[in-house]
């Protein structure tokens, strides 16, 4: 087996790298694997890459099977590394690469005898792509493909070979150790570690649809001769890309460190009903609402216009308006519905 160690500089990953602002003081290593195969009873784990932060930067480490039969040491030593980490971030990895690596193992005591000790089971694995996909028709994404996400990112990056083409390169680097294979092999896999840490950037997506940000501004204004409730954002990541979406006459526009939410106000009765469901005790409010799709923030009353409907209500009053805590947890409620909305399903 053969280990290839790179330090990628902070100044290239700055601005898209978020692992950081999302995940905290928690250890984070990054992981993807190429395989002969897509099925781990009749093909094999030919490179594991891994993206670990140390002193401030990253390191892409790459375990090369150079010989064809190293998988059982170059997942072992891939287990060894991760027990060290608390969260494992992958592209897929739940769907394919943690499965694959799993059952490789089971293949590998079974056919020669080798018990290989299982970590995964020790760090918390963290699927980007599971992440993004409820974003895509928010985000303008045609699929949910890595390269597609980096493009969307402002990241261009051409590769001559995907994963399945290479497979013949791998085999003909075993059959003929020419350096032009290894180099080819090598480089598609730096290169999806590498684009990990740019496709980063798209936790500041999800922390904006978290709630992490400050209230900057509240009031009203008229759009399209319709009042509506304006709500200006500091949002904590830092998006490299402009996101331009809207839901039933909600709109979000968020660039940078920046957002504004516009959210309709309706006028008129609405009703509180203290069982939720059912007409006793119901009692009735005018005033002005705004929609809440039935996730109210903490200890603020609900309103529908019926026991039964789905559409749920927050007033506009001095206990909502007032405190800067339910704005924001409100607005993040909002965003998350617009980002998670799509028209297709309507």
């Amino acid at each position: 087996m053969e280990k290839i160690v790179e330090v990628v500089s902070a100044e290239r990953v700055l601005g898209y790298d978020t692992v950081s602002a999302y995940f905290g003081d928690k250890r984070v290593c990054m992981f993807d694997i190429e395989t002969t195969g897509l099925s781990p009873f009749s093909s094999f784990t030919y490179i594991i890459g891994l993206n670990v932060f140390e002193d401030g930067q990253w390191k892409i480490i790459q375990l090369f099977n150079d010989d064809g039969r190293s998988e059982p040491e170059l997942i072992r030593t891939f287990q060894t590394m991760i027990k060290d980490y608390d969260v494992l971030v992958e592209f897929n990895g739940d769907t394919f690469d943690i499965p694959y690596i799993k059952k490789r193992m089971n293949f590998i005591h079974q056919k020669f005898g080798i018990t290989l000790t299982d970590n995964f089971k020790s760090v918390k694995p963290f699927d980007l792509m599971k992440l993004v996909k409820p974003y895509k028709f928010a985000l303008g994404l045609p699929n949910i493909k890595q390269k597609t996400i980096e493009k969307y990112l402002g990241i261009n990056r051409v590769d001559m070979y995907n994963g399945g083409q290479l497979i013949d390169v791998y085999l003909g680097y075993l059959a003929g150790r020419d350096e032009k294979s290894r180099e080819l092999v090598l480089r598609h896999n730096r290169d999806d570690m590498e684009g990990m840490i740019f496709l980063s950037n798209i936790l500041a997506t999800q922390m904006m649809a978290e709630g992490q940000f400050k209230v900057l501004k509240l009031g009203t204004e008229i759009d399209n001769n319709e009042l509506m409730l304006s709500l200006e954002l500091e949002l904590v990541g830092n998006l490299k890309n402009r996101i331009y979406t809207s839901m039933e006459g909600i709109s979000l526009v968020a660039e940078d460190t920046n957002a504004k939410l516009k959210i309709p106000i309706y006028e008129g009765v609405m009703n509180y009903y203290p069982e939720k469901t059912k007409k006793e005790g119901c009692q009735s409010y005018e005033g002005y609402f705004v929609p809440s799709f039935g996730k109210t923030p903490d200890i603020l009353a609900e309103y529908k216009e019926k026991p039964n409907t789905k559409e749920t209500y927050i007033m506009l009053n001095d206990t909502f308006l007032g405190n800067n805590d339910y704005l924001r947890q409100y607005a993040g409620i909002i965003i998350d519905s617009v980002l998670r909305y799509n028209l297709k399903k309507k």
